[in-house]
């Protein structure tokens, strides 16, 4: 491979050593890591997949959630029953004292 020499911003350096050191990995592995994954032929599959993947999760998350909701919306509506019956006694007892 050859090697290509750039003049880069101090800023974006330090923002490389930052993440590499983030990923354990030397400056120069993470830039080829990155440099790689923008060649691959098959780059936008590959988003394609691993955002696919994260929606799937997504959505698996939000059923369960869902399921909950339902869960909770009937023990609420529940407690709301009791909780009128209760109210409804009292008003009787009060209109018939």
């Amino acid at each position: 491979m050859a090697e290509i020499k750039a003049r880069v911003d101090p800023a974006i350096k330090k923002k490389i050593a930052s993440m590499a050191k983030k990923k354990k990995m030397t400056q120069n592995a993470f830039i080829n890591l990155h440099l790689e994954r923008i060649t691959t032929p098959n780059l936008f599959q590959e988003e394609k997949n691993r955002f696919e993947e994260m929606l799937g999760m997504h959505i698996e998350v939000f059923a369960t959630f869902a399921k909950s909701n339902d869960k909770l919306l009937k023990t609420l509506i529940s407690i709301e029953g009791v909780l009128n019956r209760e109210v409804q006694k009292v008003i009787e007892q009060e209109v018939n004292e």
